[in-house]
């Protein structure tokens, strides 16, 4: 956290007020359109996805910031590549003791996925344990740039601008505490209204329990963006995430009654990895000096 004037701090938290606002109305839009269904469809996802991007840009617009400032350089492939593999090495902490343990009754290989991506490549209604893998290295490397593309528009806003706009104003692990806790909120309304959710048990159970999943986190992705003065490892860990909790671990489950209580991002198991991360990443960038 810099020394700044009052001026540069009252500043600051005009750049904060102005992009929460533009957030909220731009994803009430296309929130409100999902709630409305009851779903989730793409479209109307991707839309949400981007408030936070495109409330930055205009941010930045309004206050006479440059838009080329934000940290748009490449982050270095050291970070890109740790990005990627963070939320496999995490998603296998998570799932190997769930399916070694058959908690909630879960067992490893679904077999209706197994045949998915078995038939996405072959066409054929026989499981092929050969066209199954090349699918999941398809899908764990070019299928990034599908995951990367939405991930990008809530990076731009969360990582972008956000989290450096609070670092004047705060220290570090306040800043990841901070983000965390208004991109945890921010999910909040499509858990309740929409299908994005457990689908069983209490609604308001799972709130508390994605909270405390996704707060922790916003340490790691801060940890990750000053390191890099990058947004794009935070891009690659987002999707990265995504696409292997949503699309590869949770699917390769097969879910016994209580399941949801354990896996993906409404499960309690994730909350516990998460807080040790946020621990493990507030020390390291104690001792780096964030």
């Amino acid at each position: 956290m810099n020394d700044l004037t009052s001026q540069e701090r009252r500043r600051a938290w005009w750049n904060v007020g102005i992009f929460l606002l533009l957030t909220l109305v731009l994803t009430s839009v296309f929130g409100g359109l999902m709630a409305y269904q009851g779903s989730t469809p793409p479209l109307l996802m991707t839309g949400v996805m981007w408030s936070p991007g495109i409330a930055a840009i205009v941010t930045c617009l309004l206050m006479g910031r440059p838009i080329q400032g934000l940290p748009w350089r490449w982050g270095g492939w050291g970070w890109s590549f740790f990005a990627w593999g963070l939320p496999i090495a995490y998603g296998l902490a998570i799932y190997l003791p769930v399916w070694a343990f058959s908690l909630g009754g879960s067992s490893f290989g679904n077999e209706e996925t197994l045949l998915a991506w078995s038939y996405s490549l072959t066409g054929q209604d026989n499981p092929n344990v050969v066209a199954s893998v090349l699918y999941l290295i398809i899908l764990g490397t070019i299928g990034m740039v599908a995951a990367a593309s939405r991930a990008l528009g809530e990076e731009i806003g969360w990582r972008g601008l956000l989290v450096w706009e609070l670092r004047k104003l705060m220290p570090f692990w306040a800043v990841g505490l901070v983000s965390g806790a208004i991109w945890a909120v921010w999910h909040w309304p499509a858990i309740l209204f929409t299908d994005y959710n457990a689908g069983t048990g209490s609604f308001l159970l799972q709130v508390f329990i994605f909270t405390m999943a996704i707060l922790p986190q916003g340490i790691v992705y801060a940890y990750i963006t000053f390191r890099s003065t990058s947004l794009w490892p935070a891009v690659i860990l987002h999707a990265s995430h995504n696409l292997f909790i949503q699309r590869v671990f949770t699917p390769l489950t097969t879910k016994g009654p209580e399941s949801h209580l354990y896996i993906d991002e409404f499960g309690v198991v994730m909350p516990i990895l998460g807080c040790l991360l946020a621990l493990g990443f507030y020390f390291k960038g104690r001792s780096d000096g964030l």
